[in-house]
């Protein structure tokens, strides 16, 4: 890979890792008022507090939503895994062409 294809490279892992992780930690502070939304459209039926709670959390709809934010968190992740092995590379050849 030439130096300048590995830099954009690195660059743009760089910024999907920023972009997924913005992501990720507004999804995670959604999720308790996503939770707590579903609860309340379970205690509307008339169901007991304990029981919307847990109804809530089986619901299809908040198992997506925590879908959705493993999701993400795993592309933030993936991103700076890949940006810092191209950066390690680009420290080897570095390394390599001073010896």
């Amino acid at each position: 890979m030439l130096h300048e294809q590995l830099v954009r490279r690195i660059q743009q892992f760089a910024c999907d890792a920023r972009e997924h992780r913005q992501v990720y930690q507004r999804l995670s502070q959604l999720l308790p008022d996503r939770l707590k939304a579903l609860t309340v459209a379970r205690k509307s039926r008339g169901v007991g507090p304990s029981e919307a709670t847990r109804e809530a959390f089986a619901s299809d709809e908040f198992v997506a939503h925590i879908e959705d934010v493993v999701r993400c968190g795993a592309a933030s992740r993936e991103a700076r895994i890949q940006y810092e092995t191209h950066m390690m590379l680009v420290d080897a050849r570095r390394s390599l062409r001073r010896h």
